[in-house]
């Protein structure tokens, strides 16, 4: 019973918050998604994961309460019941499946399928991620221009085995995405200078000094050092975000501080405002990823 009581004061304080609380957050990737995901069905890797995760009466549309129930549920499945929310169950609610989900990149980055990823294997898809964000292919990506495409992950067909030169991760994050990473991330990995811009030489430089200090100078990476380094960048990534969500600066989220850049994802998605979320307003975000934005949270 007190689990129960409890499970709905979450529900309604989540209602509320869904219903208008000020989304002063940043809209987050839900799943930063990492370099080696795998592209997207014909109606989205992303819509299916969306409505596997809120359509919880299963008839193809996703309404703000389903959402809001799903968003108190994962509050209270992170911190076991309890008010507030602390840093390390954000991170872990956010990375609980990370290990899987390197595990298959990391198969599906290792072209030759010897069991090790060389540093070509490894820092294609970054490269792939940068050349992206390179619009004009001038061989710098400004770090000062933000847009709603380059701060979220989106989907990157994968070629084929036999052209390994051209395929790769794509860098998350909500996450999510040039890349998983997004610009914001991209640029505070690889701004080695700090001058607002990450050129060619600054990346390759970056991923030669990733690279060796995962492998340690091995020439070679294995799974449990691609997660280790996977796992340090989404830890350092979501300890941001926890911060940045933490609006009362007690150290601890509450439910509503939670909710609030969830609702803010939802609006988004929401294009018509009416409450509900549609396939084919997901199919339209879709759409609109594949020109840059990407929706996704980690822990997924």
């Amino acid at each position: 019973m007190k689990n129960l009581l409890r499970y709905g004061l979450l529900l309604g304080a989540a209602i509320v918050v869904g219903a208008g609380v000020a989304a002063a957050q940043m809209g987050e990737p839900r799943q930063p998604q990492l370099p080696g995901d795998t592209p997207e069905t014909s109606r989205g890797r992303f819509a299916d994961r969306f409505l596997a995760e809120f359509d919880l009466n299963h008839d193809g549309k996703v309404t703000r309460d389903e959402f809001n129930k799903a968003v108190a549920k994962d509050f209270n499945d992170a911190t076991h019941g309890a008010p507030t929310m602390s840093e390390d169950q954000f991170i872990a609610s956010r990375t609980k499946d990370l290990r899987q989900r390197v595990t298959e990149m990391f198969h599906r980055s290792d072209w030759n399928g010897d069991g090790k990823l060389s540093f070509d294997e490894f820092a294609a898809p970054i490269r792939a991620s940068f050349e992206r964000m390179d619009r004009d292919a001038t061989g710098v990506v400004p770090c000062s221009v933000r847009r709603a495409a380059d701060d979220e992950p989106q989907p990157v067909a994968r070629p084929a085995k036999a052209n390994p030169a051209d395929a790769g991760f794509r860098p998350r994050s909500r996450s999510s995405s040039g890349g998983s990473r997004g610009r914001g991330a991209f640029c505070a990995e690889f701004d080695l200078n700090r001058d607002g811009k990450v050129t060619r030489a600054e990346l390759d430089q970056g991923l030669h000094q990733q690279f060796q200090a995962a492998t340690k100078g091995s020439g070679f990476m294995t799974l449990d050092e691609l997660y280790g380094l996977e796992l340090a960048r989404y830890r350092e990534m979501d300890a941001r975000i926890f911060q940045r969500m933490n609006t009362s600066y007690t150290g601890k989220l509450t439910l509503q501080e939670y909710a609030a850049s969830e609702a803010k994802f939802f609006a988004r998605l929401d294009k018509n405002g009416d409450g509900v979320i549609t396939e084919d307003e997901l199919s339209r975000s879709r759409t609109s990823r594949s020109g840059g934005a990407r929706v996704a949270r980690s822990g997924r």
